[in-house]
């Protein structure tokens, strides 16, 4: 009788044989190949659509759909990393309303990892004294097993983690930690990118905030002041120091007479026409309002020459009367004609910072003192019916085109020197 043993195999079937097996192991390596090529195009496209949001809303949500996407998942977790509370937080989670979730960064399988900065996978997570369930308690949703990544920013800083929860087929195998690793990469440059991108929202809020108050602060600051803090705030508090200057003081007439015969809506009204029209003349020459008063403006002119800033200041009080003539032709308030008182005089003052303390705080002025200034007021208060009058100091750099009129010597108030006025 014949043994198995005794059978001879036709070598053309070994051959055969040899031959389909190694065509199966080949179209397995295809496979497993076209299922590599596969994922690494779609980590291409998951990478591709993580990085291009900047919105951390809209960034957690992004990075939950596309990692269960390629990982097969039922749910996953982006966890940051809160430097002043000591937690980390999550604001959204695939399958749950849009809450915030916060858990102590010590704790859990998210806190190990985050800790240790090591990747964790656990397969049968309720068997892990590291697994955290209060988040499933208050979800509703169970986790069998979890992969859990730290996120590192380009420092190598750890800036939270990410977690894949419940894989549809099995457990997690290493291929999938290299997969969730690749992702947690786009995941780290997204966040950052977005983290950079708030700051700068947040600075460019900022400075169109303080471009807002200072758009309001200069129309109380005098432009020198303004011009002096963009370029060194530091001098502000420097001592003043002696400038050519002329000082123009304009009052209204019989303000106070005005203000009781007329509603203060009205007087209100005909001080921002009639001032708002002097302004223009005012800039025009390079003049400043340094002070108001109720009915009244002390207008500084420096920068030039002694002699070019009395042309100007003379030149602004001229057309500060033409405009008066036009606003009393144009504008009828109840109280007939309105007059200005107007004063010019020149020479050196101490221009600069005041300060003034007290137990309230500190307030400072930005003004020109001294002589130059008393005068200029007191001349002030000598004019009437919208006449300019002038210390002799200011008509000695007037020619004789400015028609400038000797009015003889005053003694002003509280002063015992007796002054030249011309008009």
């Amino acid at each position: 009788m014949e043994t198995a043993s005794d059978r001879k195999i036709p070598i053309d079937t070994l051959d055969q044989e040899h031959i389909e097996m190694r065509s199966l192991a080949r179209r397995r390596e295809d496979l497993l190949m076209i299922d590599r090529g596969h994922r690494h195009s779609q980590l291409l496209q998951v990478g591709q659509t993580i990085t291009s949001e900047i919105s951390l809303d809209a960034l957690f949500e992004i990075v939950m759909d596309q990692t269960n996407q390629i990982m097969d998942t039922e749910r996953s977790a982006v966890f940051l990393n809160d430097e002043e509370s000591g937690e980390l937080w999550s604001l959204v989670a695939t399958g749950m309303t849009k809450n915030e979730i916060r858990i102590p960064k010590s704790q859990g399988v998210a806190g190990w990892v985050f800790q240790s900065g090591m990747p964790l996978t656990i397969n049968d997570t309720y068997e892990d004294p590291r697994f955290y369930s209060s988040v499933d308690e208050k979800s509703g949703f169970r986790t069998r097993n979890i992969l859990c990544l730290p996120l590192t920013n380009r420092k190598g800083q750890c800036i939270g983690v990410l977690q894949a929860l419940n894989k549809r087929t099995g457990d997690f195998t290493e291929e999938d930690t290299e997969l969730l690793t690749s992702i947690s990469h786009y995941v780290a440059i997204a966040l950052e990118n977005s983290r950079l991108y708030e700051k700068l929202k947040t600075t460019l809020l900022r400075i169109e905030t303080l471009e807002k108050v200072k758009n309001h602060l200069t129309k109380f600051v005098p432009s020198s002041v303004a011009k002096l803090v963009e370029q060194d705030p530091q001098k502000l508090a420097s001592e003043k120091s002696p400038t050519d200057v002329s000082i123009l003081f304009i009052d209204i007439e019989g303000f106070s007479k005005i203000t009781e015969e007329l509603d203060q809506v009205l007087v209100n009204d005909m001080v921002e026409s009639h001032f708002s029209a002097y302004l223009d003349c005012i800039t025009r020459y390079g003049g400043e309002v340094n002070e108001t008063s109720g009915d009244g403006l002390m207008i500084i002119f420096k920068g030039a020459s002694q002699r070019e800033n009395d042309q100007n200041a003379v030149a602004a009080a001229m057309e500060i009367i033409s405009e008066n003539h036009r606003l009393n032709n144009e504008l009828q308030f109840g109280c007939g004609r309105i007059n200005l008182h107007l004063g010019l005089n020149s020479g050196i003052a101490l221009v600069g910072s005041t300060k003034m303390k007290s137990l309230s705080g500190e307030r400072w002025t930005y003004t020109a003192s001294g002589l130059v200034t008393v005068l200029a007021a007191r001349i002030g208060a000598l004019s009437r019916e919208c006449r300019l009058y002038i210390g002799p100091e200011t008509q000695k750099n007037l020619d004789e085109s400015y028609g400038c009129e000797f009015l003889g010597l005053e003694n002003l108030k509280t002063l015992r020197t007796r002054f030249l006025f011309t008009r």
